[in-house]
């Protein structure tokens, strides 16, 4: 605060805030709060404890001085030195007192030495008059400007001792930790540690600037607290909002229904009704035809009657009384007989008693915690690209103990810098005790954000920031040797994993299709050399239909598509040497696309050919023209990524078989080929080449960009001499057939 605004905002620096008077005597508590003596004094005394006070301010509880005098309390310089500020200030209007006569005068003067007032009457002049005090600045105070008030604000501190009231402190005794003047240091302090006080101040400075520094980060801390809690807040209004909106429609939907069930009989009333009412229509139109005969044949004979004419009568009598005699009077419901009133409401007590007793739901207490939930994992430590990560979810209650609840539901995101999402098959398995295991795929290198989640709320820490690394490729599994035993190779060519991990090898020359575990234990093999169903003559391309697990080999040399169970049972084939549409020479590479239709690179032919599950063509890939060599083609998304032998390069269409573009060139350097033949995507969704000719697996975007590569020429674990084929497993793990190593080999 500058001194301009202190000298406008005085009264308020200087006013108790427990009497709400001009401090006096002012004291500070170990809070750094001060009050006055007195009313600490009154504060005590009517606590009703002798060894603590309780802060005014803060409510923190302060011990009292072991004297139990709080007159021991540290005095507060800066309030005082304010005080005399305020006098200076007044002094025109109340008087300040003198500091040696006690007397009041508005016409005093302030000595910065002695920080002492000193009337104009008698006692400046004694003052000027001692030869000690030659050097002393002295000021009227009707003078002062806003720099002599500073000055009065830092004016030095003097000793309290008796005796010793006009001397500076200027030491620091170490042993009583306390600050003392240059009597103390020869009197009571004689043979004490001591120092300069500026020293001594210099070092608490720095304590205390480091302790500030420590406070002000707790209380970052406190108030991030603070800020969750009242997000808390928030969030428990939105969430009761949320249930009750739940609530409200579940009631609504209830009532829905029990209105259209009241509709419903009602309607069924109406009908009912209708119909007896309709019944009684008939019989009282019925009767009312009666009645009218009866009337008619009354009112004729009454004539008769009053006519009086006995041979009328003769004659008429006894049509009179076969008329009246004939009539029987009608049966009919009578208001309030049950043959009319025969339906009513019967009700399902059942179901009122099931609600009443039920309720409609209620309300209970989810155990989880997300906030006390954790999580941990290389997912979030070290992720690496394309390859599975994990991270290991526990469930917590508020109690810090691992819970479960079945109605938990986790959710994870992992986005980049940019909000995209940068990971690929993200999932959560629930153990069902409370622990859960997230893995997911990485997809780029750099920053991303994993969120994760519980019940739409993050886990104490989440978000998390992870480093995604990129990956440096090194082998961890080489199996395999040439021969013909049952886990030899000859010339392994292509490759290919089942959902379950395990590896499929066509072996080119031992004319067979080999099957491993992902540890490169053998399992089982199938196949031998020649032109009838089961045989083969160098199989090449290798793929299996992910919906049912049937093996599709391409019979090379028999110009043919053999297809068998994931045992090794002979199912059906397709394909004969030719090149009309169904016919095939010299197929190579083998795929399926997201529709299910296999994939044949029909090399001798130079055609990318599609066709279904049961061997039907479909259509071609390309114009005439468009290939050379082709080796193999795979779908990614809406793309048909297609090798070309001969012209050392990728070639990229669209699902419609259009032509898009093509990337790569004959050469060594990177992005260039020497003869590409199988590809791949991998879990970071790149696209992986097998650059036979120069011995090395190149790894691109699907635009062509160049990310990366692996391997060179070499014997060695590690290196190729030509890898053929490439297959991906579940975990992200590459797997490779290097062909005159007659081997495969797998790279973390």
């Amino acid at each position: 605060m500058d001194i301009k605004t202190l000298l406008n905002n005085l009264h308020e620096e200087v006013s108790c805030s427990v009497c709400m008077n001009t401090f006096n005597d002012p004291k500070t508590l170990p809070c750094l709060h001060a009050f006055c003596l007195h009313c600490l004094n009154e504060i005590l005394r009517t606590s009703g404890r002798h060894d603590i006070i309780a802060c005014p301010e803060c409510r923190k509880e302060i011990h009292v001085p072991r004297s139990g005098n709080l007159q021991d309390l540290p005095t507060n310089f800066r309030i005082n030195s304010l005080l005399d500020v305020l006098a200076i200030k007044e002094c025109s209007v109340i008087g300040v007192k003198c500091g040696n006569c006690e007397e009041s005068s508005s016409q005093s003067f302030y000595c910065f030495q002695c920080c002492a007032f000193w009337c104009e009457a008698n006692c400046i002049s004694l003052h000027n008059g001692i030869k000690a005090n030659k050097e002393h600045c002295v000021l009227a105070l009707k003078d002062f400007k806003d720099q002599d008030f500073e000055n009065v604000l830092k004016r030095p501190v003097f000793c309290r001792n008796r005796g010793h009231e006009s001397k500076e402190l200027e030491f620091f005794c170490k042993d009583c930790r306390v600050a003392i003047c240059h009597s103390c240091v020869a009197t009571t302090h004689d043979r004490h540690a001591k120092m300069l006080l500026e020293e001594a101040a210099n070092e608490q400075k720095l304590q205390a600037m480091s302790a500030i520094e420590n406070r002000k980060k707790t209380a970052l801390k406190k108030r991030r607290k603070i800020a969750q809690l009242d997000s808390d807040f928030a969030k428990i209004q939105e969430h009761v909002a949320s249930v009750k909106k739940g609530v409200q429609q579940f009631v609504d939907n209830m009532m829905a229904v029990i209105e259209a069930q009241k509709q419903e009989t009602f309607d069924d009333l109406d009908n009912r009704a209708a119909e007896s009412m309709h019944r009684l229509r008939i019989q009282r139109g019925e009767i009312e035809k009666q009645v009218k005969i009866t009337e008619t044949g009354i009112e004729a004979a009454e004539a008769i009657l009053q006519r009086n004419i006995s041979a009328e009568i003769i004659q008429s009598n006894k049509i009179i009384e076969e008329t009246f005699q004939g009539q029987v009077e009608p049966a009919y419901p009578r208001i309030g007989n049950q043959s009319i009133l025969d339906f009513g409401f019967v009700r399902n007590q059942r179901l009122f008693d099931h609600v009443w007793t039920n309720r409609i739901g209620f309300v209970k207490v989810l155990p989880t915690s997300p906030t006390e939930s954790s999580g941990f994992g290389k997912g979030i430590s070290e992720p690496i690209i394309g390859l599975e990560t994990n991270i290991m979810l526990t469930t917590r209650n508020a109690k810090g103990e691992q819970c479960y609840e079945e109605r938990d539901y986790v959710t994870v995101e992992i986005k980049n810098q940019d909000g995209h999402d940068c990971a690929t098959e993200t999932r959560v398995l629930d153990n069902k005790d409370g622990c859960y295991k997230i893995s997911y795929f990485a997809k780029e290198t750099g920053k991303c954000r994993v969120s994760v989640k519980v019940n739409g709320e993050h886990i104490r820490d989440s978000p998390f920031t992870a480093e995604v690394k990129p990956r440096q490729m090194r082998p961890v599994l080489s199996f395999g040797k040439y021969g013909a035993a049952k886990e030899d190779f000859r010339y392994p060519w292509g490759i290919v994993v089942n959902k379950r991990d395990e590896i499929a090898v066509a072996g080119n020359g031992n004319n067979r299709v080999q099957v491993f575990s992902s540890d490169g234990t053998y399992l089982r093999s199938f196949g031998s050399k020649g032109d009838k169903e089961r045989e083969s003559n160098s199989p090449t391309g290798i793929a299996i239909d992910n919906e049912n697990g049937i093996v599709f080999i391409a019979d090379t040399e028999n110009h043919r598509i053999q297809f068998f169970s994931g045992q090794g049972e002979f199912l059906n084939n397709f394909g004969e040497k030719g090149n009309l549409d169904h016919q095939l020479e010299f197929p190579h590479g083998l795929s399926f696309g997201s529709d299910g239709n296999c994939i044949v690179a029909d090399t001798g032919n130079k055609k990318i050919k599609l066709f279904s599950r049961t061997g039907q063509f479909l259509r071609s890939i390309g114009s005439e023209g468009s290939f050379t060599v082709p080796i193999h083609c795979i779908q990614y998304k809406e793309y048909l990524i297609a090798s070309d032998f001969n012209e050392h390069c990728i070639k990229v269409f669209d699902k419609a078989g259009n032509f898009l573009y093509k990337f790569g060139k004959y050469g060594t350097g990177d992005g260039e080929f020497n003869g590409p033949y199988h590809l791949s995507i991998n879990k970071a969704e790149h696209l992986m080449v097998c650059d036979t000719n120069n011995h090395r697996i190149q790894v691109f975007e699907v635009n062509g960009k160049f990310v990366g590569k692996f391997g060179s020429k070499g014997k060695k674990v590690g290196l190729f001499t030509g890898p053929f084929s490439i297959a991906v497993l579940s975990d992200g793990r590459i797997v490779v057939t290097d062909f005159h190593n007659h081997r495969v080999q797998i790279f973390e």
